[in-house]
């Protein structure tokens, strides 16, 4: 396989992955807004405000993406979701205020210029990261579905998430890198969230190409019992 035909492969598997959400009829119109306006939008959270963004950032180009990413578009979005993440979610108007914002950064990720963005900067994906410490459950759903889908994009991408889940680890006084994925596997009972955590195990341990690398991760898995949460599920 040429490297061209790897790249398409790995960018169809992506946007496979992250294909657009459904439709919020409660949103902003913003179908032809220019960077600046969302912008200023992002000053003001709103989830009529975030569903508008989140269609315009699916259904924009990649100049219009550009412009918006070098006005600092993501780091607004990640600014807002940590302090979203950080408020506990105790109201339902929170919960789902956090859920329109991940979107707007799962949008992002959804094009060539915001996934790229992103791998330039280390601090993205540990800022990504950080709004697992939540208890939304819709929000950490998408989030560990944008970190599997790193693993699998590129080497970069993988290596970032081992980093995002390091950070998380010394940020959240976790004992292991891997403890908020397994935690998360033992106490939840709902299916697609399983699963999703489950995917995100095999993004991480095969995202490797190197057989004693994979090894490794799938061994560090093992010691937390993974092997025992999915006798459970079964």
């Amino acid at each position: 396989m040429s490297v061209k035909e790897g790249a398409q492969r790995k960018w169809a598997a992506l946007k496979e992955k992250l294909g657009p959400q459904d439709s919020d009829p409660t949103e902003a119109n913003l179908e032809s807004a220019e960077p600046e306006l969302c912008i200023r939008l992002l000053q003001v959270p709103s989830v009529v405000n975030y569903s508008g963004l989140r269609k315009r950032l699916e259904s924009s180009d990649g100049g219009w993406m550009v412009q918006f990413l070098e006005q600092s578009g993501l780091d607004l979005l990640l600014e807002a979701l940590a302090r979203l993440s950080g408020r506990g979610v105790a109201r339902i108007a929170d919960a789902l205020l956090q859920l329109t914002c991940v979107s707007c950064v799962r949008a992002v990720m959804n094009s060539r210029e915001g996934i790229q963005y992103i791998l330039s900067n280390q601090a993205y994906v540990r800022q990504l990261s950080l709004a697992l410490d939540t208890s939304n459950m819709m929000v950490k759903k998408q989030v560990f579905e944008l970190l599997a889908a790193l693993c699998i994009y590129s080497p970069e991408g993988h290596a970032l998430t081992l980093d995002a889940l390091d950070h998380y680890k010394t940020v959240c006084s976790q004992q292991y890198r891997f403890s908020v994925i397994m935690s998360e596997l033992s106490d939840s009972e709902n299916v697609p969230y399983v699963a999703t955590l489950l995917s995100v195990v095999n993004a991480i341990i095969l995202g490797p190409e190197d057989v004693r690398t994979r090894a490794q991760l799938r061994s560090e898995f093992i010691g937390l019992q993974l092997l025992d949460v999915l006798t459970r599920l079964r």
